[in-house]
């Protein structure tokens, strides 16, 4: 467990020592602290505060002289929500306890004299608790923080909506948006369940800790159960985390026109990695083999825009009425210039369709969604933004194959 401090609050000295006796047993790693009043014990918890340390757990006693124990547990409580609050009370029935449990949220409360192994077990589940507490919260704010960096980035994107409408070179960029929040829907949202799977159980044996009708069985059930909704939360968050980072640098290349040094065979496994959610439903594969270490210093938005277009086109045409499709990506570097190739097995080109292929407007999917703009697109950023050539090669049935050749270094 993690280390944290129990503080037991007690006007009979005797009483104290047993607490502190009986702590020392636990092994939790846990630093105990006394105190004899409600005032002393309120500086204690604020010397802590200052030294940028919680109390997990206080045991404090019912009746003490000055501050009562439900009024210190309710004015803690308004200090510190997250402590674990234990009554010690030598009566069955008090209103003071029952203010405690509604105003302080009070785990439970013991009667005096208690019993040692109560004491041990209630004082471990509440460590346990106070435990499961931090690491929710822990999750909850690194979800907060995944949601908020999606947010900040859709916001960005957002503001340049207008732009990409009017240019078809980024407009992919809002099927990657799209494609990468349908896929953190699932991680998401697994760890909002678990989340909620979790606080109902707190709140469960926080009732039963109450009624004093808590059983092992339900203490380890407990603690499974925050074992594998943590589990959970860690797989889950993780998956977002990872996709989330394979995205931001192929949104920010899509959304700027910033020229950078960068390894070819990262950009394209990051733009292939932001694609594969959109391409996962469809039985075509996409293949990369590309040597790590061919930098080049260009623009990368571009070369991304290329190989996002020339993906989506093999998937539209070349793999039509298919269902084997096949997409090799290769590239090879002599140190001034690269070449890189896209070919496909799919159902090639006839002399004519690829005899206009670069015109404008020229598209065989007229009136069912094609603009003719894709590959003059394509042509016009290699040409221009990356200061290179292409080649196509195609027969019926063959095959499409496409050679670009551009420099390592953009002049």
């Amino acid at each position: 467990m993690t280390s944290g401090t129990i503080l037991c609050v007690d006007d009979d000295p005797t009483v104290l020592s047993a607490l502190r006796a009986l702590l020392g047993r636990l092994g939790t790693g846990y630093a105990v602290e006394i105190a004899e009043a409600a005032d002393e014990a309120l500086e204690i918890e604020a010397e802590l505060r200052e030294q940028g340390r919680e109390i997990a757990v206080v045991i404090s006693d019912f009746i003490m002289p000055g501050m009562r124990g439900d009024e210190f547990l309710v004015q803690l409580h308004e200090i510190s929500p997250k402590t674990i609050k234990i009554m010690l009370t030598g009566q069955s029935a008090f209103d003071g306890v029952k203010r405690a449990i509604n105003h302080a949220n009070l785990y439970r409360f013991l009667e005096k004299p208690f019993d040692n192994d109560d004491l041990l077990l209630t004082v471990k589940s509440a460590c346990v608790a106070y435990e499961y507490e931090r690491e929710l919260q822990r999750q909850n704010d690194q979800l907060k923080s995944l949601n908020a960096e999606l947010e900040q980035m859709l916001g960005r994107l957002h503001n340049q909506q207008e732009e990409l409408a009017r240019s078809e070179a980024r407009a992919t960029i809002g099927t990657l948006v799209a494609s990468v929040s349908h896929e953190l829907g699932t991680p998401i949202g697994n760890s909002l369940i678990a989340a909620d799977m979790l606080l109902e159980n707190v709140v469960q044996i926080q009732n039963d800790l109450a009624l004093s009708t808590l059983k092992r069985e339900d203490l380890d059930l407990f603690v499974q159960s925050v074992h594998e909704g943590g589990g959970i939360l860690q797989k889950n968050l993780q998956r977002a985390a990872d996709l989330l980072l394979n995205f931001k640098q192929v949104a920010a290349d899509q959304a700027s026109e910033q020229r950078r040094t960068f390894d070819l065979a990262e950009v394209v496994r990051e733009i292939i990695a932001t694609l594969a959610p959109s391409l996962r439903g469809k039985p075509h594969q996409v293949a990369m083999h590309i040597a790590d270490g061919i930098l080049m210093d260009s623009h990368p938005g571009a070369l991304g825009q290329v190989v996002i277009n020339l993906v989506n086109n093999a998937y539209v045409h070349a793999f039509e009425g298919r269902t084997d499709g096949v997409l090799m990506i290769t590239a090879e570097s002599d140190g001034k210039e690269v070449t890189l190739c896209v070919a496909d097995n799919g159902v090639g080109m006839s002399p004519e369709t690829l005899e206009n292929l670069m015109q404008p407007f020229f598209t065989t999917k007229m009136g069912k969604g094609g603009t003719g703009l894709g590959m003059s697109i394509v042509e016009n950023l290699v040409s221009k933004s990356l200061g290179g050539t292409m080649e196509v090669h195609s027969q019926l049935g063959e095959g499409t194959r496409l050679v670009l050749k551009m420099p390592c270094i953009l002049p």
